[in-house]
């Protein structure tokens, strides 16, 4: 289906997210080549919804996983006839999957997604795996965002603001992206994490009216910068790619870019800021330096259902590799 038909569902479906879009789907296709498996439902050859899914590897496994979506999030997007359009879908499910997929899952960051959870349980899927995100109100005023932060915060950002510093809200261009790309990827190496090719990167371009791209510069030197997803169909800026090397930490490098922000997304009109994955882990960095801005955690819905026997055995590693990993973390 072509790009004007799909977004013009994702735009009248009252759940659609900047995830549900044409060129962010295209991005991941064409980016990173994971395989397609879209359905799109019609009525009169309208199309009344669409539901986007790539079959993407299991780390650590040889199987697969049908995922509605990674990276970001999914879940069904229906306009009309919700019900039976949303039984029909999960029945065509299985059929994309082959034996090596022995799961589909679903993300969803919209928590207006739990409508459908009594549902989908009824289809056989679970609902207990768990993860969040931090999710700050903008309405509230900047004033007021500013004073409800944990103070170790308020102090950094007063702290950044006295450095020699600017930040500069780039365009997407080859060099901007291959900059940026260059210290993301030294910084998710630097944490164990996962790191997306150049091709993916370049890809977002087509969505530039999507997309900020942050770049902060400390006396004169480029010191990274964030890439920032504008979900206007959920009136949010959403936290997606970040880029700060070490270096400029004791800078306060990545408050004085998340400061900047706050204002940015308050003087343009969004309602939220969502500082994008936070896990369910108080006793993790990333989780904790989230917190201290002030923002409410709110929960992912994560939905599974296997396609076979083989996922309780992948299920059951996942669960005593998570185990493991935290029992290590406590030694």
């Amino acid at each position: 289906m072509g790009r004007d038909r799909w977004n013009d569902v994702v735009e009248r479906a009252e759940l659609g997210t900047v995830f549900h879009r044409y060129e962010w789907i295209e991005a991941i296709e064409t980016g990173l080549e994971y395989p397609a498996r879209h359905i799109v439902v019609e009525k009169d050859t309208n199309p009344i919804g669409v539901f986007p899914n790539f079959v993407v590897e299991i780390p650590k496994t040889p199987f697969s996983k049908l995922t509605s979506i990674y990276p970001g999030f999914g879940g069904p997007l229906l306009t009309t006839d919700v019900s039976e359009s949303l039984s029909k879908i999960l029945d065509v499910v299985p059929a994309l999957c082959s034996n090596r997929t022995v799961v589909h899952e679903i993300r969803a960051s919209n928590t207006n997604f739990l409508r459908y959870n009594d549902f989908m349980e009824a289809e056989g899927y679970d609902s207990s795996r768990v993860g969040g995100r931090f999710v700050m109100n903008l309405e509230k005023g900047y004033d007021d965002i500013f004073e409800e932060m944990d103070s170790s915060k308020r102090r950094a950002i007063r702290r950044g603001r006295e450095t020699d510093h600017e930040i500069v809200e780039a365009d997407l261009t080859r060099s901007t992206l291959k900059r940026f790309h260059e210290t993301y990827e030294q910084h998710m190496k630097s944490v164990d994490g996962t790191v997306y090719p150049f091709e993916f990167f370049e890809q977002l371009a087509t969505m530039e009216d999507r997309i900020l791209l942050l770049e902060l510069y400390i006396e004169g030197e480029y010191a990274g910068g964030f890439i920032e997803l504008l979900n206007d169909e959920q009136d949010s800026v959403h936290g997606f790619f970040a880029a700060v090397p070490s270096d400029y930490f004791e800078y306060h490098a990545s408050e004085r870019l998340y400061d900047y922000l706050f204002q940015w997304a308050i003087d343009e009109g969004y309602e939220t800021y969502d500082f994008g994955g936070g896990g369910a882990d108080f006793e993790d960095g990333g989780f904790s330096f989230k917190e201290e801005f002030g923002g409410q955690l709110l929960p992912n819905i994560y939905w599974e259902r296997g396609t076979g026997p083989t996922w309780k055995l992948v299920e059951t590693g996942r669960t005593l590799y998570n185990r493991y990993n935290r029992d290590s973390g406590a030694e």
